[in-house]
C-alpha cells in the first residue's frame, strides 16, 4: 500500500501481514489512523471519522493518492488507485479500470471500527441504516440491488413530488399510483432483507458483547418500521409529501433499536456500553461473512484498546488468526508482538 499526501503523511509505503494482527503504534497526531483511514477510504469512498474530502487532501497538497494491491478470496491479484483532487476529477480504478464504489467495496470487503462508531448506537437513525444497509452490500448482491433500486426510485419520486408542487397537475398525481406501488413493492424487499440480516446477526452480537463486556448480559435487535403497510400509507401521506417534496414513509425512514438487559441501549445505556455494542455490531458482521463464505474482510480497528484490559485485548486477537487485521493504538501493549508485526509512526513515516 502507498499513500501521497493524505492527511499528515507526505509519502508513505506500508505492508501489513496476509493474515493475523498487523499493529501500528504511535502518539496522537503522528499519522497511524490516518494509514488505516486511507485504505478505508479507497475501499468505501468514505471517511470513518466523516471527515469532508479536503481534510483528508494533505495541506498545501492539490491531490492525495491512495495505492493498494490485493489477493482475492479466489487468489487472483487486484490493483486498487483512488486519486483525491480538490479542484479536478477524483479518479477510482479497480485493475485499471474506472470503477464504481459499490463494485470496490464488494469486491474488496472491509470492516473498520473506530472510537467514533458509538455514533451508530447513540445518535440518529440514519447512521444504523447505513450501518444495516452496507451491511447489505457485502453479504450479497441480490440485497445490494433493492438498496440501489430503492435509492433510484426514491429520488425520482421526489422530483415527480417537487413537479407536481409546482404545476398542481392531478394527472401527475394519479400516476403516483403507479409509481408508488414499485416503490412500496421494492421497498418491503429493503426492509425483508435488513430483517434476515438481524435475525443472522443478533446471536453474534450478543456473544462478542459479552466476550468483551463480561457474562450476564442480554443484547435483543428490534426493527422499528415507519409504515405497516408501505404502498398505502404512500397514498395517505401523498399530500404532505407532494408539499414537503419528500417520502415520509419507507425504509429510509425506518429505524434499528438496540436493546441492552431490556433497555434501550440509544437512550438508556452509558458511553461505555454504547462503545462496546458499537464494536459488537461492527465484529458480529465480520463473523457473519466469515461464517457464511469461509472468508474474511479486511478488519481495521483504530484505537480501541484504552477501552479493554489485558485479558480482553489478547482475547479479542487471539481471534483473528485467519484474517487480515490492521490495529492502531498510542499504547504500547507487550502483547501486541506476540501477535503479528508491530510498526512504529512519527510524523507520518513508519519505523
Amino acid at each position: 500500500m502507498e499513500v501521497t499526501n493524505f492527511r499528515v503523511i507526505e509519502s508513505l509505503s506500508f505492508e501489513p501481514h496476509s493474515t493475523g494482527v498487523t499493529s501500528i503504534v504511535g502518539s496522537n497526531g503522528h499519522g497511524k489512523t490516518s494509514i488505516i483511514e486511507a485504505l478505508s477510504f479507497a475501499v468505501t469512498g468514505k471517511s470513518f471519522r466523516s471527515a469532508p474530502k479536503d481534510s483528508l487532501i494533505r495541506r498545501g497538497s492539490d491531490e492525495a493518492l491512495v495505492r493498494a494491491r490485493f489477493i482475492s478470496n479466489s487468489e487472483r491479484e487486484l490493483s486498487l488507485d483512488t486519486l483525491l483532487s480538490r479542484s479536478g476529477q477524483d479518479r477510482l480504478r479497480l485493475n485499471s479500470n474506472a470503477s464504481s464504489r459499490r463494485e470496490v467495496f464488494r469486491t474488496i470487503p472491509l470492516t473498520a471500527f473506530s472510537v467514533t462508531d458509538i455514533e451508530i448506537v447513540a445518535s440518529s437513525p440514519q447512521l444504523r441504516r447505513d450501518y444495516m444497509d452496507s451491511a447489505l452490500v457485502l453479504l450479497g448482491l441480490n440485497a445490494a440491488g433493492s438498496v440501489d433500486n430503492y435509492e433510484k426510485l426514491l429520488r425520482h419520486r421526489a422530483s415527480i413530488l417537487r413537479g407536481i408542487a409546482r404545476s398542481n397537475d392531478g394527472e401527475s398525481s394519479e400516476y403516483l399510483d403507479v409509481f408508488d406501488e414499485s416503490l412500496a413493492a421494492e421497498g418491503e424487499r429493503v426492509i425483508n432483507f435488513r430483517l434476515n440480516f438481524l435475525s443472522r446477526i443478533e446471536s453474534f452480537l450478543e456473544e462478542i458483547y459479552r466476550e468483551v463486556a463480561g457474562t450476564g448480559h442480554s443484547v435483543r435487535l428490534s426493527y422499528s418500521r415507519s409504515s405497516d403497510d408501505l404502498y398505502r400509507d404512500l397514498k395517505l401521506c401523498r399530500s404532505d409529501d407532494i408539499r414537503k417534496g419528500t417520502t415520509g414513509v419507507g425504509p429510509h425512514r425506518d429505524d434499528l433499536l438496540i436493546y441492552l438487559n431490556g433497555l434501550n441501549a440509544r437512550f438508556e445505556a452509558s458511553q461505555g456500553e454504547q462503545r462496546t455494542l458499537a464494536f459488537a455490531l461492527k465484529m458480529a458482521l465480520h463473523k457473519l461473512i466469515l461464517d457464511r463464505s469461509g472468508d474474511a474482510p479486511i478488519l481495521l480497528l483504530d484505537d480501541i484498546f484504552s477501552e479493554l484490559d489485558e485479558l480482553r485485548i489478547a482475547s479479542l486477537l487471539g481471534g483473528f488468526d485467519s484474517t487480515q487485521c490492521i490495529v492502531t493504538t498510542s499504547i504500547d501493549h507487550q502483547l501486541l508482538s506476540s501477535v503479528g508485526p508491530v510498526y512504529r509512526i512519527e510524523n507520518g513515516s513508519l519505523k
